[in-house]
């Protein structure tokens, strides 16, 4: 009796262990059939059979005691208690993972793994660059490039570890490092063949929108309508080399930014560039990332950016039009 007594008091001053099936690997299974779209489709990313898939999630399934998924549905479809450990583990996996990393930093030890994320045309000026100089800092990287807002998302759903971007409007938030880089003016850019003195709104051409969808379009759509300004409607873009490709093509005009004209060198001599007459703005391009999460290397990244910006990627604009170095401030 007094050996049951201690073994009660013994488990109310230890909180009881999870089932051995109650593991990390189980969690990242059942996140990633949900995220695939099915076992078959997570067995081939994992490389392991669908069997094996299908153990895992009835292992984690029999240890908790409940049903994750209504396997009555095709497509099978997460319960109730399916939709609460899918988003509880995605968080758990995060944790997990940036405690993993703290630990591998302070050691000075490289990352298992780094998503970056980048604008089409910062990455193609950068990754070579950051690749070369810091490659050895993760075993795995993952650079990814698209639209910076969508971005965002999903570094705040911490899918992304860092983000090298001129659209970040997220900077109140605690727990948020910024290195900034440089700062660039934005600029006019109309078909060479437009001899006609320049005002802000070329009235006589449409103009070519970059995405609303993006940072970028939504800074220049509010300089617009400070600006007051009634455009011709014309056509809306994602990439700058498409816009740039519509101007040299006698199509339009734009507002654009120097790294936006570093994409598309062979189209410059079709385009004629200008620095906006009236109503001048600018954006900063940042490295971001989680605060103290990977140690100096942002600091690091943001230096081996503005090194290719300003040794590589800038000069050829520079010497093709002098006063666009009046566009640019530096600060990393």
């Amino acid at each position: 009796m007094m050996r049951s007594a201690l073994a009660g008091q013994q488990g109310a001053g230890h909180p009881m262990k999870p089932a051995q099936e109650f593991d990390l690997h189980a969690i990242e299974v059942l996140i990633m059939t949900v995220e695939l779209g099915g076992m078959s489709q997570c067995a081939a990313h994992l490389e392991i059979t669908q069997s094996a898939v299908s153990q895992t999630i009835a292992r984690l399934e029999a240890s908790i005691g409940t049903p994750l998924f209504d396997r009555s549905m095709r497509p099978l479809r997460l319960t109730t208690s399916g939709r609460s450990m899918f988003e509880r583990g995605k968080q758990l996996l995060a944790l997990a993972r940036s405690t993993y990393d703290n630990v591998r930093v302070g050691a000075d030890l490289p990352l298992a793994r780094l998503t970056v994320a980048m604008s089409f045309s910062l990455a193609n000026q950068l990754t070579a660059a950051i690749m070369s100089d810091l490659g050895g800092r993760a075993e795995r990287w993952n650079i990814r490039s698209g639209i910076s807002l969508e971005h965002q998302g999903e570094f705040l759903a911490r899918d992304i570890d860092m983000m090298v971007t001129g659209s970040f409007n997220l900077e109140h938030r605690d727990n948020i490092e910024l290195h900034p880089v440089f700062e660039e003016g934005f600029v006019i850019a109309v078909p060479a063949s437009y001899q006609k003195q320049l005002d802000v709104d070329p009235a006589d051409l449409p103009f070519i929108r970059f995405s609303r969808l993006t940072g970028m379009g939504q800074q220049i759509e509010r300089q617009i309508v400070r600006l007051k300004l009634g455009l011709r409607q014309g056509v809306e873009v994602e990439s700058s080399h498409q816009q740039l490709a519509l101007v040299a093509a006698g199509l339009g005009w734009t507002i654009t930014s120097p790294v936006c004209l570093s994409a598309a060198p062979e189209l410059l001599r079709m385009i004629r560039i200008e620095p906006m007459p009236r109503g001048r703005f600018s954006r900063t391009v940042q490295v971001v990332s989680r605060d103290g999460e990977l140690g100096a290397l942002p600091q690091q990244v943001a230096r081996v950016c503005s090194r290719q910006l300003k040794e590589v990627t800038f000069p050829p604009l520079i010497h093709q039009m002098p006063w666009l170095e009046e566009q640019i401030t530096w600060h990393a």
